[in-house]
Order: structure tokens, then C-alpha cells, then sequence
């Protein structure tokens, strides 16, 4: 069980009576002990994997980007996100919608940053209280939501715009999505390198972020198929604006990795994560390039951005026969594989 779990249920006995809403609660048994405690508990989480992890567990759980009105209980016990300004967007949405004698229960671990987390809670609640510390984490509570401007989605979208094949690509991201506000370098290299493969047909853009990649593709060809995935709600909402911006149309798939995937694909591209919240996770990486072949049309071909210090190139080899690096800069790299192996 994860610490943060742990500290909840050490302090069960100050749980408010009512329903519980646990927000972006990690792959633990903190549902079925709290269940089984005689606690009406629902989940909402903002990570299909984990969605289809309690959904298998027999959770009563949602997958989006924010909880409506009337999934808020009596307390929502929030898990720390990893990015400030995501905690911040979350703690507007949820004081704008929960009943005024309803609470908001912050969990996280210290390297996280529990400890500053009070700041981001005040300007939308009255009343912060921490109640525990225990297990390298901490607990707070927020009480009396602030009367103040509704939350509304819009206000948290960042623009900003990229340029990919002569055009203009105009791009929107919401907090928690990986390099929120800008065009990260290593997207840029990799939408250079594109410029000069023109991909075609069908195309899977996989973690798709806020959509900066699919969107350059579609502008420079607009009969592209493009498939858009991620196992972000904020990411698909966020490349779901951008394709409006840009009066664009592809499908949006969440899925974490390719569970979710049934079809095959003439390119895929990919700027990999290798994050899950504070921590390294290079087994996604590993996974999408064991199983991206079996995704592939007979010509279909890879090409992924990373950092140079990772092994992906190795790995590729691995389940590929023809691996080749097509740019390199000082921190990244740009790698295309085709013929896979397990086709």
C-alpha cells in the first residue's frame, strides 16, 4: 500500500460522516479498506490506467478531467498531483462545485511537496488545517470554499503556437500535461525531422500530449488519418481544444500504452514519457516499443524523439531490423524503426 494510503487510514476517525470521493487515488486498497469500513466511496481519476485498474477491482470509479457538481462528496480526499499548477487548477474546481459544509483532504508525500502545499490551497478555501504527518507524507484539510470567480475550464488553457511545414499551428495545454505553455526541444527536433519524411495515411501519435505533433501533421496534410493517445484526460482535453483551434479532425484514444489500441498504423510517431508522477518509469517506453510493431502495417515505420542518455535506440534494435538515427543534437536524439520483428 502506498504511504500516502497509509496516513488516510490511520486517521479514519476524522473522516466526516458522508460519502468519499477519492481523486486520483494511486493502485492500492485504500478503496476496498475504506469500503469495507462502512464508507460510501467513489473514484475519479485523471489516468486511464488507473481507471481500468479500479475499474478490474470493482471500484466505482470515472475517468475525466475534473469531478462535476454532483460526484463531490461530503470529503474528497485528493493524492498530490506532481506539477503546482495542476494541485492549484484542481483546488478551484473542486471549491467552486463542493456544498459548503463539504471538505477537501490533501495527501502526498514530503519529496513531493506536500509540505508547501497549504500555499496552492488558500486563496480557494478559508480554513487549512494540517492533521497528520506520518510516513514521510502529509495530511491537510480544507474547509469554507471561497466565494470567488467560478471555475471554468478556459481559464487554465495555456496558447501558444508552433510552426511546422510553412504553417502556423496554434496549440492549447492544460496544467499536468508534459511541457504545459510551450514546444518542448525535443518535440522540436522531432517536428524537423518529420518536415522531411512527410508522413501520410495512417498515423498514431502516441502520448500525444496537447497535440502539438498531430495537429503540425494534419496542417501539413489535412487528409492524414491521425489517432491521438494518451493515458491523460488533461492531454486528451488539451489536443481535443487544440484540434478545434485549428479546425481540425482526428480521433482521441485514452489508453495507457497501447491496451486500448485495435487497429495498425503507417507511422507512428512518439516523443515517450518516461515520468509517472515524481518518479523515472522507463518500462512505458520498453512496453510501446515490444509491442508498437504488432501495430504496424507491412511498410510502417517508428520514429521517436528522446533523450540521448536512454537506451531506446538498443531497444529498438531489439524488435526491429532496421533502426536509424536521423538527428542528434546536445541533448536529444530522433530514431526511426521499420521491419518489426514480431509483425
Amino acid at each position: 500500500m502506498e504511504r500516502s494510503s497509509e496516513v488516510i487510514l490511520r486517521n479514519q476517525s476524522k473522516l466526516p460522516p458522508g460519502g468519499i470521493l477519492l481523486l486520483n487515488p494511486p493502485r492500492d486498497n485504500l478503496y476496498s479498506r475504506l469500503t469495507a469500513a462502512g464508507h460510501p466511496v467513489k473514484c475519479f481519476t485523471q489516468h486511464h490506467g488507473d481507471f481500468r485498474w479500479l475499474e478490474a477491482s470493482g471500484a466505482d470509479v470515472q475517468f475525466g478531467v475534473v469531478p462535476a457538481a454532483e460526484q463531490i462528496s461530503a470529503v474528497t480526499i485528493l493524492h498530490l498531483p506532481r506539477e503546482k499548477d495542476l494541485l492549484a487548477m484542481l483546488s478551484h474546481a473542486l471549491a467552486s462545485a463542493m456544498p459548503a459544509q463539504s471538505c477537501l483532504w490533501l495527501v502526498g508525500d514530503n519529496k513531493a511537496g506536500i509540505k508547501s502545499a497549504p500555499r496552492h490551497l488558500e486563496p480557494f478555501y478559508g480554513q487549512v488545517v494540517k492533521l497528520d504527518s506520518a510516513r514521510h507524507c502529509g495530511l491537510y484539510e480544507a474547509r469554507q470554499p471561497r466565494p470567488g470567480k467560478p471555475w471554468v475550464l478556459s481559464d487554465y488553457l495555456s496558447r501558444w503556437a508552433a510552426h511546422y511545414a510553412g504553417k502556423d499551428v496554434k496549440v492549447l495545454s492544460l496544467p499536468g500535461v508534459f511541457a504545459h505553455g510551450r514546444l518542448d526541444p525535443g518535440s522540436r527536433l522531432l517536428l524537423k525531422v518529420l518536415e522531411g519524411l512527410e508522413p501520410s495515411g495512417k498515423i498514431l501519435d502516441f502520448a500525444c500530449g496537447s497535440g502539438v505533433l498531430a495537429c503540425a501533421l494534419l496542417a501539413a496534410d489535412s487528409h492524414a488519418e491521425l489517432t491521438l493517445l494518451d493515458v491523460s484526460s488533461l492531454a486528451l482535453e488539451s489536443s481535443r481544444q487544440t484540434l478545434i483551434l485549428n479546425q481540425q479532425q482526428a480521433m482521441l484514444l485514452p489508453s495507457d500504452g497501447l491496451s486500448e489500441v485495435d487497429a495498425r498504423f503507417d507511422w507512428i510517431i512518439s516523443n515517450p514519457p518516461f515520468h509517472r508522477g515524481i518518479h523515472n518509469d522507463l518500462d512505458i517506453a520498453a512496453d510501446f516499443f515490444t509491442r508498437a510493431g504488432t501495430f504496424l502495417t507491412g511498410k510502417g515505420r517508428i520514429v521517436i524523439v528522446c533523450n540521448r542518455h536512454l537506451p531506446y535506440k538498443k531497444w529498438l534494435q531489439d524488435h526491429f531490423k532496421q533502426v536509424e538515427e536521423l538527428a542528434v543534437d546536445e541533448q536529444f536524439r530522433v530514431i526511426m524503426a521499420a521491419s518489426a520483428q514480431n509483425r
